[in-house]
């Protein structure tokens, strides 16, 4: 028999008592500067002030090896209450890599699949003990990255609260088909453009979840001051700005190779500045400045004096 498409079911808050949600993020705090764990602070942080929200995370700060840096247990950050869980395992970036390999160019199976996204990460079972065990303390669960080891596990632990935050890129892991699942299975998709939404749609074939297109916002202030930048780098001259992880997956090593050919043209008078962090190494380039991660007035500043 055809299935019955399932009705869009209106998301309600409890009137009898404060809201109380979780913002599950594999890495979050201080010195954490991923896209993920910066989306993911912007909404715990704009959520807190009308709800009980709780960030759940692991213990990891880098994103190489995933090793336990935070103590576990619980803290403020920012005004939002983050309880940590410790990383069972290490990550080994070469396993990664290979099993990756496998998914995207050669036959394999389902177990391969579940096998690359436990080697990429960051692998809590402590984390998903938790959400087994206490997510119906939770009146609804983000979720943020559907790639990652807890979204996958933690939205199947608790698929009537789960709030899937994707996060979806062009790239081929999205027709892995273990993901299917997880786009279908969740109570509520919030996507970051309409562009996004069309691509999981077509990836994941009949969504027929709720989903709304929200992005992720920002705080823009009234008078950046590109100055500022330029005086604290010493930067000078018009140029050029990339800001966001240095990843092979971002564009990155192709945008690298263009400016090198650019910069070699008669009227490629702009430097390029790179703003982030990630594991692709800037190469030695008399008009390539790298000035690592900068907090958010330090961004649009930057902004402000690019060219």
């Amino acid at each position: 028999r055809r299935r019955r498409p399932r009705r869009a079911r209106r998301l309600r808050f409890r009137s009898d008592a404060a809201v109380k949600l979780a913002v599950v993020v594999q890495r979050y705090g201080p010195g954490v500067h991923t896209s993920s764990a910066t989306h993911a602070r912007y909404i715990a942080e704009h959520l807190a002030p009308h709800a009980d929200v709780e960030v759940l995370t692991t213990c990891a700060r880098d994103d190489e090896t995933l090793r336990n840096a935070f103590p576990a247990g619980t803290e403020s950050v920012g005004g939002v209450q983050v309880r940590r869980f410790r990383v069972s395992h290490t990550r080994r970036p070469n396993r990664s890599a290979r099993l990756a390999h496998r998914v995207l160019h050669e036959t394999h199976s389902v177990a391969d699949e579940l096998k690359w996204i436990a080697a990429e990460g960051p692998v809590s079972r402590s984390l998903l003990r938790h959400l087994r065990r206490r997510g119906d303390a939770y009146d609804f669960c983000f979720f943020f990255d559907y790639r990652s080891y807890q979204s996958f596990h933690g939205a199947r632990a608790v698929p009537s609260r789960a709030i899937l935050v994707p996060r979806a890129q062009r790239d081929g892991m999205i027709g892995a088909h273990v993901f299917r699942d997880v786009f279908r299975g969740v109570r509520a998709i919030l996507y970051n453009s309409p562009e996004e939404r069309s691509l999981i749609r077509a990836a994941a074939g009949d969504v027929s979840v709720p989903g709304v297109v929200v992005g992720a916002g920002a705080d823009v202030p009234a008078s950046p001051q590109p100055a500022r930048f330029r005086q604290a780098h010493n930067i000078r001259g018009p140029f050029a700005l990339y800001v966001g992880r240095l990843d092979s997956r971002h564009g990155c090593a192709e945008l690298l190779q263009r400016f090198e050919q650019y910069s070699q043209l008669p009227d490629g008078r702009l430097s390029l500045v790179i703003i982030g962090e990630g594991p692709l190494a800037v190469p030695a380039h008399p008009r390539v400045r790298h000035v690592g991660a900068l907090d958010d007035a330090g961004k649009f500043d930057a902004l402000a004096a690019a060219e």
